[in-house]
């Protein structure tokens, strides 16, 4: 079975459309950490996704 972004830990789905959600990351640069979010839907193939965590 593949996994989906909807079973990774940083998929944060929308209120008003469980079907869609933003990609939430944790991103550090040499002067701050920082939040990064991109636009994903939940059954998006993330099994070439580097940043994948089960839930």
């Amino acid at each position: 079975m593949m996994a989906t972004c909807k079973e990774c830990k940083k998929y944060f789905p929308l209120e008003d459309d469980p079907n869609k959600g933003d990609c939430v990351q944790r991103m550090i640069d040499p002067r701050q950490a920082y939040y990064q979010a991109k636009p994903v839907t939940a059954e998006k193939d993330a099994a070439r996704c580097s940043s994948f965590e089960k839930k």
